[in-house]
């Protein structure tokens, strides 16, 4: 996948997993000078992983409690780091942190900014039927996703796309453009283009109350929000006060059959059933109901035994 090429340049690598298995590893395999390594604070659930998953690969993992702390800044600055490269990260970084290096931080961000400024613009781009996003090279400012642009690349959203997928790809494409950036990085000064100013449609993370489907909205919106959550994070409704965890749905017409309030069961067929929206009628294929069961559409009939008229719930 990667081309090795000697690095002189000294990179401190920030990051958490997930991203940041596939930045270490595609680093190393080009040969990137990586001198240190800044993961997760010790309370949070990847430390130890991380931690042995950077040891076994030969580098420096570097403890911390705080970002601004002196002790941590006093180590950054006796590693004479050039610049660090950050691969998702979820604190923010402060202006002492930067300026410990000397060209400053730069990050790999899974959207063309400015559009996608946030933690998960992997869903968002899918739930706003995007056809297209990318990744921006860019350094880092004390905003979010503010910093000048190095280098950009876009990258065509499939009509099925999930979020899973897009993650996956992105961050293959992620690495291979910062790469060449740490290539030209070599040997000259990268090129800062300021953004834009103004406002600009948001990445932002989702919270536990943002994954239940609101079926007022229409059927290719809920369908599009299923595939935006699928596998991370899963689309939720209820059903009998029981939670249901939607995988994957498919969009039908509701020509066929009597208007239904949305969210109510509107037809049944032997391997398929069907739930209205404000738009066209949702069909889920893949589902996990409760504690009873995982499986599909056929399982969900011959085991649930929902009846027309039942009603899907939001919350």
């Amino acid at each position: 996948m990667f081309n090795k090429t000697p690095f002189k340049k000294r990179i401190l690598f920030v990051g958490i997993p997930d991203m940041a298995y596939i930045g270490v590893d595609g680093l190393l395999m080009a040969g990137v000078n990586i001198v240190g390594v800044l993961g997760p604070k010790k309370d949070h659930n990847m430390y130890t992983d991380f931690k042995n998953f950077i040891f076994s690969r030969g580098l420096n993992f570097i403890d911390f409690d705080e970002l601004d702390e002196p002790q941590l800044i006093e180590k950054i600055k006796a590693l004479e780091v050039d610049a660090a490269v950050v691969c998702s990260y979820n604190y923010k970084v402060p202006r002492v942190l930067m300026d410990a290096t000397k060209d400053g931080f730069i990050n790999v961000h899974p959207s063309l900014l400015p559009k996608y400024r946030g933690g998960n613009p992997y869903s968002r781009v899918i739930m706003n039927g995007e056809t297209e996003t990318g990744v921006t090279i860019h350094f880092m400012d004390e905003g979010f996703d503010t910093g000048d642009i190095i280098a950009q690349k876009p990258y065509h959203i499939h009509s099925k796309a999930t979020m899973g997928t897009i993650f996956n790809e992105l961050n293959f494409i992620g690495i291979e453009l910062l790469l060449q950036v740490l290539q030209a990085y070599e040997n000259q000064q990268l090129p800062r283009i300021p953004q834009p100013k103004g406002h600009f449609i948001e990445g932002k993370g989702l919270q536990d109350k943002d994954l239940f489907i609101d079926y007022e909205k229409s059927a290719e919106e809920i369908e599009r929000f299923i595939r935006a959550l699928n596998p991370f994070l899963l689309a939720s409704t209820t059903f009998r006060g029981n939670v249901m965890k939607i995988m994957k749905a498919e969009v039908a017409s509701d020509a066929f059959c009597l208007p239904h309030p949305p969210g109510t069961v509107a037809k049944i067929e032997d391997d398929k059933f069907f739930i209205s929206t404000s738009k066209g009628l949702i069909v889920p294929t893949v589902m996990q109901f409760g504690s009873f069961f995982m499986g599909d559409s056929k399982d969900f009939i011959r085991i649930v035994n929902p009846k027309i008229g039942e009603e899907f719930r939001s919350k």
